[in-house]
């Protein structure tokens, strides 16, 4: 009896301990991505959009720390066409592909206070979404831009990431902070499924600003 007391106390103890180095959160911010189809200062072809993820995270020690989650990537590009559209209308195309990913990255706190943030990881994810919007043209050419471009788009990706953050607040449960990041795709995102023999490749590049709220188990 006193064997499995003390082995249930054990266990309790240790969970609780385990589940002290444990925190979830929150991830929401800004997302500006190009493919290697431009140039990474081709601001008026990168797509402008939010990002946002659920993150699990361990603290390993109070300078380490490993965390994965699911996250919702929306990568894409702009460009004009060669339509004609009604007066007042944009003429520009966005190219979306958005994933679902899972990240997987070390942390290093540093500094006296642990404060400073520097991250390194990968990621893979899934396709969801493979699209080319544009308005409702009224004339001009006859080239033939697909509105669904799934069949063209590879199911999955992966890549790497680096960061940079500072905890601007920490409390006994409590940690946010905004992080700088940058995405490289390391894969290729077309799928060259094509019955004519050229090879098309894209790769994404992203940069991020993201704001994390982390709560302690």
């Amino acid at each position: 009896m006193k064997t499995i007391f003390f082995l249930i106390t054990t266990m309790m103890i240790t969970t609780s301990l385990f589940a002290q180095k444990i925190s979830i959160g929150g991830e929401i911010g800004a997302i500006s991505s190009i493919n290697t189809d431009y140039k990474v200062n081709d601001f008026e072809n990168r797509r402008n959009t939010y990002y946002a993820g659920l993150n699990l995270n361990y603290n390993y020690t109070e300078k380490i720390t490993f965390s994965t989650g699911l996250h919702y990537l929306q990568q894409g590009y702009k460009h004009k066409t060669c339509y004609l559209f009604e007066e007042g209308v944009k003429n520009e195309l966005v190219g979306k592909l958005d994933y679902i990913l899972l990240p997987v990255s070390v942390s290093f706190n540093l500094g006296r206070l642990n404060r400073l943030i520097t991250t390194i990881g990968i990621y893979g994810g899934i396709n969801v979404n493979a699209r080319q919007d544009y308005p409702k043209p009224i004339g001009g050419c006859k080239v033939y831009y697909p509105k669904d471009i799934s069949s063209s788009t590879s199911k999955f990706i992966f890549g790497g990431f680096i960061g940079v953050g500072f905890k601007i607040y920490e409390s006994e449960k409590i940690v946010l902070k905004p992080m700088l990041k940058y995405y490289q795709g390391l894969s290729n995102s077309m799928s060259n499924n094509h019955s004519y023999d050229i090879e098309w490749k894209d790769k994404y590049s992203s940069l991020l600003v993201t704001f994390t709220l982390d709560y302690k188990l």
